[in-house]
Parts: structure tokens; C-alpha cells; sequence
């Protein structure tokens, strides 16, 4: 009896066939040996020392009832060897009884054909176990890979099942969460093990958008997490945790924050003891003043407030990216809060002459931070204010939805053409006015009511006006405000 050639091997399949009919080995030989290689053997003793000596074939074709050693022997030897597990086994046998079926499909056959068979349907079935096994393969390199990429990503990564309890931690993981052994890691709920990871911040994240939660502290190392949901099980549960170190980094944007934070206090401190020294000449400490003077003193105070404004953008995009963005929140009444700032920017409406609307009912309320809203309000008048021609109006809209509250603050000013819209929530970005600024306070009105768990936008018509929103959610409300522009009003 002669085996394969090597060559042959490695460019075909290999089949061996298991049956002590001579004429039935030959006729499933011929039906196969065009596409495999093909080796016969007469009895089931002959291919256990085959396999035994010889690399294992790819597909098996056993004969039930031989004598000596019969197919299904030899199917559970086969499935009994570790080494031999991959090996297909296609049974071929005149019983056809339901219970003989399962027996051989229990002995760990992948398939079984009745005798006689056609033979076409033969090399369908062998092709069929073929293909599942090249799939099998390539299936576990994949996976393979996978672990290999898994365990050598600097970040600590972790899959959570049900319940939220770990089902994997790669080495970075077990090495953040050393305190607990890596056996014990496992089917522990990550929220009790961490309780800054509350149950709460995972049920905000619903996709496969890598969804950033706040930092976190373990072993006075500092951990920003992100989540992804993804929509299948991931062969141990369908969320994906992901803790990157970023104690160095945290340390970092403290240093620059505190730099920042000195140079704005020693740019502040003389432009504010300017204000007050240019009103106290207003006041007439000096005399009377001629009425250009006092134009150009009051141009003077316009500019020092635009410069101390900028730093306060500078210092607010420093603490956002800095990650020292926190958020008190409260319940806050919209309408107060919209009055309230309005009052502020009154003489920049008196001095524009701009009339000013607010639209609200019923009176809606929100769980926010009162400053940081009082700052995004602030910031959307001012530049309506700034972008409205005199005799112009500025309209506030505060309205209610199942899911969220909207506020929008439309003016009649020259509007925004197409191209510059997207722009305008980017750093530095601002419409194309030749107004002066630092182009940052949209992009902190984005922040802020992103960090709200909201959306903001606009609408604008060349010539007609603009109408910037924002959307948060409400008290007790589910689901996330629509990121989808509303229509221009």
C-alpha cells in the first residue's frame, strides 16, 4: 500500500476511502480522485496504522460495516485523538434507521450517505466537508490573530457579558487590575469591581461609536474608558471596555492648564485695572470730556472686554481638552435662566437697537450645569448681537418634545452661506464677517451641551437671518435629542 506524494498533498485535498468492497473503494475513488488525493484502504485496521504513521487526509470516507474493525470504531477512535479532531468523516452505510443515523452522527461522524449513492452527490458531500474545514481553519487563525492583536494593544481591554460581568481581559487589563488575581477577574461585574463605572454611564452608550466616559482612578493611576456596544455577541458578550492610561498625559494638561491659568490671571489683573480707570474718567474724575473722547474711551473699554473674553475662551478650551471639564448639575428653569442673561447683554441690545423676543410655553426645565448653560446662552446671543444690523431682532425659542427640550435663538442678521455651516463648531472657526474673535465660543457651546448629553446646530438662509439650536434631554426622559437639522424657521 502506497501513500500520497508530498507534492500532491499540499495541492489537492486529501481523501482516504475505508471499505472492504473492492468495487465500491474503486467507484468512489474514480468519483473523487480528479479533484483530491486519493488513498484506499481495505479494512479499518489498515487506516488506524495509517494514521498512526502518516499525516492525517482531510476527509475520511468510512465504510460502517467492514470486518475486523468496523467504520464507526474507527470514527470514534478518531474523534478520541485530540491530534486527529479535524480530520471530516463522511459515513457510508445501508442502514438507514433514525436511531443507526444518530449513533454515527454521535460517534462523531460530520455527515453520513446512504449506500447505493450517486455518485455526484459523493463529491458534493466531500467537498461540502472540505469547505467547512478550510472555513474552520481559517476561522481559527482569525481568531488567532485576534488574541495575538488583543494581547499586545497598550490599552487594557475587556469584554463584558451579561450583566456586565468580565468574560475577557487581555494582559493590559489584568496588569490595570492587578489587585485582583486574573482567574478572578473573570465573571466579576465590572461596575463592582470599579464603582466609578456605574451602571448609569454604560446605559448612555448604545453603539459601536466608541463612547468616551469620564475618568477613572486605579492604584493612583488615572484611566480614560471608552465603550463600544456592538449589535452580536462577540463570543463572551457584546460590549467592549477599553481603559487607556493617561496619568501622563493628565499631568501634562494640569502643568499647561496652571500656566494658563498664571498668565491669564497677570493679562486680567491690568486690563481690568484699566476698565476701571477708563470709567472712572467717564464718570468725569478728570473734568468734563469732549464728545470724541468719550467715543474713543468707550472703543477702548469695547476692546479690553473683547481681550479679556478671549482668555476666558482660551482658559474654557484648556479646561475642556484638559479634562478637568466638570459639570454640577441642577434643575434649572430655561426661561429664567434665558431672562437672566439677557438682562446682562441688555445695553449690547440698547447700543445695537435690537429688540429682543422670548417665546416660551410651557416654562421647560432641564438637570444642567447653571454656569456653563448660562455660558452656551450667553455666547449664542453675543453673536447674534454681534452678526444683527441695527434695527435688527433677536427671537429666543425655549419648546418641548417626549425626549427633549430645544432652546434657539434666531436674529434677522445676513446669515451664513452653505459652505461655511460646517465649519462653524470647529476651533477657530467663524463665519466669514470680518467681525474680530478668537473663533472658539461655538466650539465651546458644542462642548458644553455635548458634555450635557445634547446636540447642538443651525440653520441659516444668506440674507435672511441664522438660527442656532441646542437640544438636551429631559428630566427623567430616554433616548438621545436627534442630531438631525431642524428646518429653518
Amino acid at each position: 500500500m502506497t501513500m500520497p506524494a508530498a507534492s500532491c498533498a499540499l495541492q489537492k485535498g486529501v481523501v482516504w476511502i475505508v471499505d472492504d468492497s473492492a468495487l465500491d473503494a474503486e467507484r468512489a475513488r474514480r468519483a473523487l480522485e480528479n479533484h483530491y488525493a486519493v488513498q484506499v484502504f481495505p479494512d479499518g485496521t489498515a487506516v488506524l496504522e495509517a494514521l498512526g504513521s502518516h499525516p492525517a487526509p482531510d476527509v475520511l470516507v468510512l465504510d460502517w460495516v467492514m470486518p475486523g474493525v468496523s467504520g464507526i470504531e474507527v470514527c470514534r477512535f478518531v474523534r478520541s485523538n485530540g491530534a486527529h479532531a479535524r480530520i471530516g468523516i463522511l459515513l457510508l452505510t445501508v442502514r438507514q434507521q433514525t436511531e443507526q443515523v444518530v449513533e454515527g452522527l454521535s460517534a462523531g461522524a460530520n455527515d453520513y450517505l446512504s449506500k447505493p449513492y450517486a455518485t455526484n452527490e459523493l463529491g458534493a458531500r466531500v467537498d461540502a466537508l472540505v469547505r467547512s474545514i478550510t472555513l474552520l481553519d481559517r476561522a481559527e487563525k482569525a481568531e488567532a490573530t485576534v488574541r495575538h492583536l488583543l494581547a499586545n494593544v497598550p490599552d487594557a481591554l475587556l469584554v463584558l457579558g451579561e450583566g456586565r460581568r468580565i468574560t475577557y481581559a487581555n494582559p493590559e487589563a489584568q496588569k490595570a487590575l492587578g489587585r485582583w488575581a486574573p482567574a478572578r477577574l473573570l465573571g466579576q461585574s465590572i461596575c463592582e469591581l470599579l464603582p466609578q463605572l456605574s451602571a448609569e454611564l454604560f446605559a448612555a452608550a448604545t453603539g459601536v461609536e466608541a463612547f468616551a466616559l469620564p475618568d477613572i482612578t486605579i492604584d493612583n493611576e488615572v484611566y480614560a474608558p471608552t465603550v463600544r456596544v456592538f449589535p452580536v455577541d462577540l463570543g463572551g458578550g457584546s460590549t467592549i471596555l477599553a481603559l487607556r492610561n493617561v496619568t501622563a498625559r493628565r499631568m501634562a494638561e494640569v502643568r499647561r492648564l496652571d500656566f494658563y491659568s498664571i498668565i491669564a490671571h497677570d493679562l486680567r489683573s491690568p486690563l481690568s485695572a484699566m476698565l476701571m480707570r477708563s470709567e472712572l474718567i467717564l464718570l468725569g474724575k478728570h473734568g468734563p470730556l469732549p464728545r470724541e473722547a468719550v467715543v474713543d474711551l468707550h472703543k477702548m473699554q469695547g476692546s479690553i472686554r473683547m481681550l479679556v473674553g478671549m482668555i476666558n475662551d482660551f482658559l474654557d478650551l484648556a479646561s475642556i481638552e484638559g479634562g478637568h471639564f466638570k459639570l454640577i448639575k441642577e434643575e434649572i428653569d430655561l426661561v429664567s435662566l434665558v431672562d437672566g442673561v439677557a438682562d446682562v447683554l441688555r445695553p449690547l441690545l440698547v447700543s445695537g437697537e435690537l429688540s429682543f423676543e422670548m417665546r416660551a410655553l410651557p416654562r421647560p426645565t432641564v438637570l444642567a450645569d447653571r454656569r456653563r448653560l448660562g455660558q452656551v446662552v450667553a455666547n449664542l446671543l453675543s453673536n447674534a448681537i454681534k452678526f444683527t444690523p441695527r434695527g435688527g431682532k433677536i427671537t429666543a425659542t425655549l419648546a418641548e418634545t417626549e425626549t427633549y427640550i430645544e432652546a434657539v435663538v434666531e436674529d434677522t442678521g445676513s446669515g451664513i452661506s452653505p459652505h461655511e455651516i460646517p465649519k462653524l463648531f470647529q476651533r477657530y472657526a467663524r463665519a466669514n464677517s470680518g467681525m474680530a474673535g478668537t473663533g472658539l465660543g461655538l466650539m465651546i457651546v458644542r462642548e458644553v451641551v455635548e458634555a450635557h448629553g445634547g446636540t447642538v446646530g443651525v440653520n441659516s438662509v444668506v440674507g435672511c437671518g441664522s438660527r442656532f439650536w441646542f437640544r438636551l434631554p429631559k428630566i427623567g426622559g430616554h433616548g438621545h435629542p436627534s442630531a438631525h437639522a431642524s428646518p429653518a424657521g
